[in-house]
């Protein structure tokens, strides 16, 4: 994909590339009037680079140059996100903490659905076992 020239024919290739607006709007979990208002406005907010640029493949420098200079090293995940980090703090938020449960929770799903999928088979096989044949030593069950 070429690179357009100016941050706002970025968008619109950012958009297309999406396949509209809209469609742009679900890959990232927001409303199409969110995409119109940042039309309007000639500008993606910075917390919103990345995203776009991962769901569309138009580079972050073509989207926002003001915070992603051609040739200069990217910034990291904590640069994206220190205007979320600045509301949150603002609004008596403890970033960190919130963070971090957010990435705990999210290790423990994943590895909880991946222990799943790896044990998929033996699981089945031992549903299709008690449906086929009673409890084991189901008499002596006391409830």
């Amino acid at each position: 994909m070429a690179t357009p020239n100016h941050p706002l024919e970025a968008f619109e290739a950012a958009i297309r590339a999406a396949g509209g607006a809209s469609a742009l709007a679900r890959a990232l979990g927001l409303t199409p009037g969110v995409v119109t208002q940042w039309r309007k406005a000639g500008r993606v907010p910075a917390e919103r680079v990345r995203a776009i640029s991962q769901a569309t493949g138009v580079p972050p420098e073509a989207l926002r140059p003001d915070l992603y200079p051609a040739g200069a090293a990217q910034p990291g995940f904590a640069e994206v996100q220190l205007p979320l980090v600045q509301q949150a703090e603002a609004l008596g938020l403890d970033a960190e903490a919130i963070a971090e449960r957010a990435l705990r929770e999210a290790v423990g799903r994943e590895k909880a659905r991946r222990w799943a999928e790896e044990n998929k088979a033996a699981i089945e096989a031992w549903t299709r076992y008690f449906e086929e044949n009673d409890t084991p030593l189901a008499e002596f069950r006391q409830f």
